[in-house]
């Protein structure tokens, strides 16, 4: 989701007046543009005793004044003590950055499944197990995404979770398909739209000396006109070449589409970090891809954008060239049809070399570096983890206060060593006043006008707009969301996801007038199957909070919860929901797996666990249903109960083994675990399994919470079908306050 008008954490921009939120102040108001410099010296280690004054800023080659400089370092465990204590230098009367007080790293592994081969792909995750097992600091938050499907795993500290994310990744054939009879190659296209004249020779000598080829001596000729650098060849050579180069431009676009996305991924997961604090790394690992360097295609202001989503959410891109040591030989198939020998080899490495700059580039550009020409895949990851362990932050008001939505260059540089490399992001784009004025949102209502407070809008969010929010690879945290998704199997809709999230209120601004406080806050949810395609249409709601100061009160306590349910086949899914402050681009999200059983199959089975504080009636529903069908109560996602609290839980077992006369033998056991120990557990007792209406009910126990401490709690719940020795199994996570 694209937030306008602010700088999130990286670029700290004076917003409107809290109580005009909708208006674009007439003022100028300046920028505080947050840069993080790592400084090495000639040896490649990382230089930990710099000064402000060894500090020299230009912004489109103008200096800049510092008005904040700091060490900062994020050794094993988060400590920060790798660099030493922070050394903080504020001046201006200006906050330090935000991210002062925080030192832990959010790390994002973007793999390139749009750009790696299937082997590639084998090394890649190995390297990437390696990493999760060995690399990381306990307080690291890994997520996993890919340039293909997007998020396969969000933001965990579980290293279980991620290994199982990328067991999960799987090769993607996205090879850009060549013309009919041609050999080119996406690389050999750039390199011939860019003049080269080897790569147009190659590929027009190949064109003449294809069995069959149109351009031979004797068979019909193409009409060719002069092109640049005209080859002065034979005829069928010339008009060889002019087919090749309009063949150039085919493969060069599909290339770019696919360019386009990874580029575009990207940038996504940087805009995403934004909000969040700490360190925040991206470490792509891709075979490399195009940009059309040297062409009229050249992506010139993607790769622009994507530099502007580093900087202004404060995160640095290093980049991982999967292809190990590429060996580059002569392809005799290609020599043998008359290519002078070479040509073709060293056509190989022009191409091995454009696909590594543009990765090197993407990484150079926001701060980071390249890892190339080399089998330990790992190491390289070691790296760039390392080296974060000492880096400066810098923090300027621009001299050009124009806000005219032109890309502004940045350098830094140290003027006393010379010797010393300075690496920091290259740019961003100006705040554009035209822009924002365009996008600004509708006046918020006057008090007592329009929709009651939370009132449910579904479609008030147009769906592109939805699916880009649930598409942010890494959700934000500035709303706490707290998100379950619940599986039951109930007619006539038969298997469905119950999603229930719980958005904090107390974190919202609550802009002030007229002695009310008011949010619109939007919540959208979608679902996803295993390979990040969405099913279905996102699940948008609209909750317009205008409240005097006592309801104010009682909602910023209780927050706001949230419930939809689908219909979905047997299957594993994840579902997404993101909750955005409309006006003062905040927003937090939250994602869940959740498994979907095929009863089909005749296996025992049982639903999710439904948790309430109090005993389900007769006919209580939160799902509805066919006649008889009970849906069971369930309490909201965040399942908290009081210690004196008896918690009721619900289950429904399905496909139990039924003997000659209808008979049935399951029986259930409830546990109460606190980490890794089971502190409470209830006597086996039988599944009554009964009906109402031929729709089942579900089966309703309860255990004690007297004499629990406060705390985290995990109720397990097992169920035995003894007549074939078949077990089932959940567990469900809740809070004893």
């Amino acid at each position: 989701m694209r937030l306008p008008g602010v700088f999130g954490v990286a670029l700290l921009a004076a917003a409107s007046p809290p109580g005009n939120a909708q208006q674009i102040a007439p003022e100028v108001r300046s920028e505080l543009v947050q840069l993080d410099a790592v400084v090495t010296d000639q040896d490649g280690k990382l230089v930990r005793d710099l000064t402000r004054d060894d500090f020299e800023v230009l912004e489109d080659g103008k200096p800049q004044s510092l008005a904040h400089f700091m060490l900062r370092g994020v050794a094993a465990g988060g400590s920060g003590g790798a660099a030493g204590p922070p050394r903080s230098d504020s001046r201006a009367g200006l906050p330090p950055p935000p991210e002062d007080a925080v030192p832990s790293r959010r790390i994002v592994l973007l793999v390139d499944d749009l750009h790696i081969a299937r082997g590639n792909l084998d090394f890649a995750k190995q390297a990437l197990h390696r990493v999760v097992a060995e690399f990381l600091s306990p307080d690291d938050l890994v997520a996993v995404v890919t340039t293909a499907s997007g998020p396969v795993q969000q933001f965990t500290l579980d290293r279980a979770v991620l290994s199982q994310a990328i067991a999960r990744l799987s090769w993607r054939d996205s090879d850009v398909p060549l013309p009919r009879g041609s050999r080119m190659t996406a690389a050999q296209a750039e390199l011939i739209l860019r003049g080269d004249r080897n790569a147009l020779r190659l590929a027009a000598r190949v064109m003449v000396d294809e069995p069959g080829s149109i351009f031979t001596i004797g068979a019909p000729q193409v009409a060719t006109e002069a092109s640049p650098g005209a080859s002065t060849g034979t005829e069928p050579e010339r008009a060889a070449e002019k087919v090749a180069e309009r063949q150039a431009r085919g493969v060069l676009a599909e290339a770019l589409r696919f360019s386009t996305a990874t580029l575009s991924t990207v940038e996504d997961v940087l805009r995403s970090m934004s909000p969040v604090p700490g360190r925040k790394i991206c470490l792509l690992v891709s075979d490399g891809f195009l940009v059309g360097n040297g062409t009229s295609e050249e992506r010139t202001r993607e790769m622009q954008r994507l530099i502007d989503g580093a900087t202004r959410s404060g995160a640095v891109v290093y980049a991982l060239d999967t292809r190990g040591l590429v060996p580059t030989g002569g392809d005799a198939g290609v020599e043998g049809y008359g290519a002078p020998p070479g040509l073709q080899a060293g056509l190989e490495r022009q191409s091995a070399q454009l696909t590594r700059e543009t990765l090197r580039g993407v990484a150079n550009d926001t701060g980071g570096f390249l890892v190339h020409g080399t089998n330990d895949l790992a190491s390289g990851l070691r790296r760039m983890l390392e080296d974060n362990d000492a880096y400066y932050l810098l923090a300027y008001e621009p001299a050009n206060v124009k806000r005219d939505g032109r890309f502004r260059k940045i350098q830094v540089r140290l003027p006393r060593h010379r010797g010393y490399t300075v690496r920091t992001r290259k740019g961003y784009f100006a705040t554009d006043d035209h822009k924002l004025a365009s996008r600004a949102a509708p006046p918020v209502p006057a008090p007592g006008a329009g929709r009651p407070a939370a009132a449910a809008a579904a479609g008030a969010l147009e769906e592109a707009e939805a699916r880009a929010a649930l598409a942010a690879p890494v959700p934000a945290d500035g709303i706490p969301v707290r998100l379950s998704a619940d599986y039951v199997q109930l007619p006539p809709a038969g298997p469905q996801a119950v999603i229930r999230a719980h958005v904090d209120l107390g974190r919202l601004r609550w802009p002030e007038a007229d002695g009310r406080r008011r949010a619109t806050v939007e919540l959208v949810a979608g679902v996803y199957d295993a390979d990040g395609n969405p099913v279905g249409p996102p699940l948008a709601q609209v909750a317009e909070l205008d409240l005097a100061p006592a309801e104010y009160k009682r909602a910023a306590d209780a927050g706001l919860d949230y419930q939809r349910r689908v219909t979905l086949r047997p299957g594993r899914y994840q579902v997404r929901l993101v909750a955005r402050e409309r006006t003062l681009a905040q927003a937090g999200g939250a994602a869940e797996w959740i498994e979907i059983p095929d009863l089909g199959q005749k296996k025992l089975a049982m639903s999710s666990v439904f948790l309430s504080s109090s005993a389900p009636g007769a006919g209580s529903t939160v799902l509805g249903g066919a006649a008889g069908a009970e849906a069971p109560r369930d309490a909201s996602a965040l399942r908290r109960f009081k210690r004196g609290d008896n918690l009721y839980f619900q289950i429904y077992v399905y496909n139990p083994a039924v003997d000659d006369k209808g008979s049935s033998d399951v029986v259930l056991q409830a546990q109460i675990w606190s980490g890794t120990s089971a502190i409470a557990a209830s006597k086996p007792q039988p599944v009554a399994l009964k009906t109402r209406d031929g729709a089942p009910l579900p089966e309703t126990n309860e255990m004690r919470l007297e004499g629990l401490v406060p705390g985290p709690y995990e109720l397990r719940v097992v169920v035995v079908d003894r007549k074939v020795n078949a077990t089932a199994f959940r567990k469900v996570a809740f809070t004893v306050e």
